[in-house]
């Protein structure tokens, strides 16, 4: 399987990619061999995320982040940072026990502040918005599937309100929804500057990031590569098992005028998500980002070809978005790619064999990548914690 094209400008070469791309100009690869306290083998969020919370336990070690590619520059999500992210509390409860269930949703939850607060105090520019998110019905049956979640939400813990179609309206101006609920446990980010902007902070630590450098393969004290060799006392691996799955067809339109958001709503950068498979993201330049995801309303018939077809289903997702926000008609799409899709109920997977750890965020997003992050750093560091005791850390 090729990998996921990058974002496509669809109007200009020189108009600048709403998430990825932006300011990814590639680092040096590696030179030769090299030695470090920890190698971390990939740079994405996730990677990210480990060294940075090393570096924070121990200003003093050396780390060298290794990465394939160019940091930052597949960070291709529609720009959620969410709590709402693998299985719900009474999935989790099922497979790992109650006790189990409240304390992994709490760590979800708890994320998303990290990420909230970690860009804040490190002044990482990458449009972090503290707006929630909206989860809409577009009938009865997706009003009354919403409403039984709102209530399983709340004895784990969560908070999830139950909106009729005027309580929508504060959040989002869809005509023809009947209600929805709405979470405080989720944010708007830019994963693409998320991602730049802990590299930077990372790099101002002395930490030491090659790209365009493959790894061959690892081993508890190496980082094999085509252009040396990483000797460290405790290799990361990040890298995901398999390619990102196709199918997240994703597009963004032209920076709104402010009557057009006024239509629309969003006045606190709301992340959305629609029963009939639409998600849409307000990012912080003020354009829609809208993707796909599993479709189960009454349009999913008739959109289901933009799950199924990548770049070329750009005028497909673009039809179902006019239909959704009629305001948007005569807005151009100036965008499109397509993002990576986690496999349902996908969770973090992170697990310690010797002084080999190998981390993987379950490709939910900002959120679980850094919750995968954190763990990471406090099983190497050895701090016993919630993190290092959640039911998705094996050990030996």
């Amino acid at each position: 399987m090729s990998p996921l094209p990058r974002t496509r400008s669809i109007d200009s070469p020189d108009d600048p990619a709403p998430w990825a791309d932006a300011d990814a100009a590639p680092r040096a690869p590696l030179d030769g061999d090299t030695t470090a306290d920890v190698v971390v083998v990939g740079a994405g969020l996730t990677g990210l995320w480990s060294a940075y919370y090393l570096l924070e336990a121990d200003p003093s070690l050396d780390v060298v982040l290794v990465e394939s590619g160019v940091t930052g520059q597949d960070e291709r999500g529609l720009g959620g940072c969410s709590a709402r992210v693998g299985l719900d509390g009474d999935a989790l409860a099922r497979r790992w026990g109650a006790p189990a269930a409240v304390e992994a949703r709490a760590i979800l939850r708890d994320a998303v502040v990290e990420v909230g607060g970690v860009t804040a105090v490190e002044q990482v520019d990458c449009g972090f918005a503290f707006g929630g998110e909206v989860l809409v019905a577009a009938d009865d049956v997706a009003l009354a599937r919403l409403e039984r979640e709102a209530a399983a939400a709340v004895r784990w813990g969560d908070e999830t309100h139950v909106l009729d179609a005027t309580g929508l309206r504060a959040h989002v101006q869809i005509d023809d929804a009947l209600g929805g609920t709405w979470s405080p446990e989720a944010a708007r980010v830019d994963p693409g500057r998320l991602a730049r902007g802990l590299l930077d902070v990372l790099v101002a630590h002395g930490a030491r990031v090659v790209d365009r450098t493959p790894v061959a393969r690892v081993s508890a004290a190496a980082a094999v590569t085509a252009h040396g060799t990483v000797r460290a006392a405790t290799v990361i691996d990040t890298r995901p098992t398999a390619p990102p799955a196709r199918g997240g067809a994703t597009i963004a339109t032209a920076p709104l005028p402010a009557e057009v958001w006024a239509a629309i709503g969003l006045p606190r950068a709301e992340l959305v998500a629609h029963s009939d498979g639409l998600r849409l993201v307000r990012t912080a330049s003020d354009r829609l980002v809208a993707g796909r995801a599993r479709a189960t309303g009454r349009r999913a018939a008739r959109v289901l070809g933009a799950l199924l077809t990548p770049l070329g289903s750009s005028r497909t997702l673009h039809e179902a978005l006019v239909d959704l926000l009629p305001v948007l008609t005569d807005v151009p799409v100036t965008h499109a790619w397509l993002r990576p899709l986690a496999a349902p109920g996908s969770l973090p997977s992170i697990g310690l064999v010797d002084d080999r750890v190998w981390a993987r965020s379950g490709g939910t997003g900002p959120a679980a990548a850094n919750v995968a992050g954190r763990t990471v750093a406090e099983l190497v560091t050895g701090t016993p914690s919630a993190l290092t005791s959640a039911p998705w850390v094996q050990h030996g």
